[in-house]
C-alpha cells in the first residue's frame, strides 16, 4: 500500500449503536435495516453539508475509514461496519462532497480502528479523502 496523498476532506460521525449495520449476519430485520440505513444516510449527507466544501471531489481518492469502537475491544474488527460506512458515504455522495463513491472514483477503502469514543453505545466513523499522488516509479526503468 503507498502512502496516503493530500488530505481532500475529513468528516467524523456519530453513530449510536442502534443504527450499526455489520457485515457479520448480526442485522436483524430487514425493514429495520431498510430505516438504519436511511438515518445513516442522512447521518452522512447532514455532516457532508456542514463540511461547506469549495465544490465536488471528483478525481480519484482513497478513502481512510477509521472506526472509532466506545471503547477498547480485542474484537475490533474495523471492515466489519462496511455496511454502515457505505450508506454514510452514500450521504456524502448526496451532500456533494464526493461526485461517486464507486470503483472508478475511490480507489482503495482503507480500514482501521481508532482510539476509543469513551462514549457509551457511540461509535464514531471518521472518513478522509486522500488525493492519490504518482510516487517516483521504479515502474519505467
Amino acid at each position: 500500500m503507498s502512502r496516503l496523498g493530500t488530505e481532500l476532506f475529513r468528516v467524523a460521525i456519530d453513530v449510536p449503536k442502534g443504527l450499526l449495520l455489520k457485515s457479520n449476519g448480526s442485522q436483524g430485520v430487514v425493514h429495520a435495516n431498510a430505516a438504519k440505513a436511511r438515518d445513516l444516510r442522512r447521518l452522512g449527507y447532514i455532516k457532508g453539508r456542514n463540511l461547506r466544501m469549495p465544490g465536488t471531489v471528483s478525481e480519484p481518492i482513497d478513502m481512510l475509514t477509521v472506526i472509532r469502537y466506545p471503547r477498547r475491544t480485542a474484537k475490533a474488527d474495523a471492515p466489519n461496519l462496511y455496511p454502515t460506512v457505505k450508506h454514510l458515504e452514500d450521504g456524502l455522495v448526496q451532500a456533494g462532497v464526493l461526485a461517486d463513491d464507486s470503483y472508478q472514483y475511490v480507489k482503495q477503502h482503507i480500514f482501521m480502528v481508532g482510539e476509543p469514543t469513551g462514549r457509551p453505545r457511540t461509535w464514531q466513523v471518521v472518513i478522509t479523502g486522500h488525493r492519490i499522488e504518482q510516487e517516483a516509479s521504479h515502474e519505467h526503468g
